[in-house]
């Protein structure tokens, strides 16, 4: 018996040990920056602003759902294209990149953001609808003029059929917002 009671004293001083040592804070390192380690503008916990209202994301994403309540969530997040370079002419680097914006439909909406540098941090821009379902290529900054390259499919295709149409739209970062050129 006294061998059982022991067993069991032992066990739980282990198990114990476990469950203090996971739930005791960490160390972490924060940081106010708003640039990776690489010293590019970093906009993964932005605030974009879209038609509808502004979406913050965190880690580069962001989640809700459709209507208080629902199963349905609408989800939003940074594609892997990015570009960087001074688009509101303030001598600071900022960047562009893709968003992509699932609902509970069947579209995949891609829009184009901007975190442009203020006087005293970077902010997310409104965001400008680029297409339904097609697939970004790249983007690029060249004095100010925002370049961006997609694949799109012709205007009476169904959007099942796989984009192969190679598009291009320059805007330019005026005013607050972006402008087609």
């Amino acid at each position: 018996m006294k061998k059982i009671v022991f067993f069991v004293l032992i066990i739980t001083v282990i198990v114990g040990y476990f469950v203090l040592r996971d739930n005791t804070p960490k160390n972490i390192e924060t940081t106010t920056n708003d640039t990776v380690t690489t010293g590019h503008p970093d906009p993964a916990n932005a605030t974009f602003i879209f038609d509808e209202g502004s979406i913050t994301l965190s880690k580069g994403r962001s989640e809700k759902a459709i209507t208080p309540g629902s199963a349905f969530v609408e989800e939003t997040s940074i594609l892997d294209k990015f570009a960087y370079g001074d688009i509101n002419a303030d001598g600071k680097e900022d960047a562009v990149l893709f968003l992509a914006n699932y609902g509970a439909g069947s579209g995949t909406f891609i829009y184009l953001a901007g975190y442009v540098s203020g006087p005293v941090t970077y902010r997310g821009t409104k965001v400008v609808f680029i297409g339904d379902r097609i697939t970004p290529q790249s983007l690029s900054i060249d004095r100010g003029v925002v370049t961006v390259k997609y694949l799109d499919r012709e205007a009476d295709d169904a959007y099942a059929v796989e984009p192969t149409i190679s598009k291009t739209l320059q805007f330019i970062y005026k005013n607050g917002e972006f402008q087609e050129k």
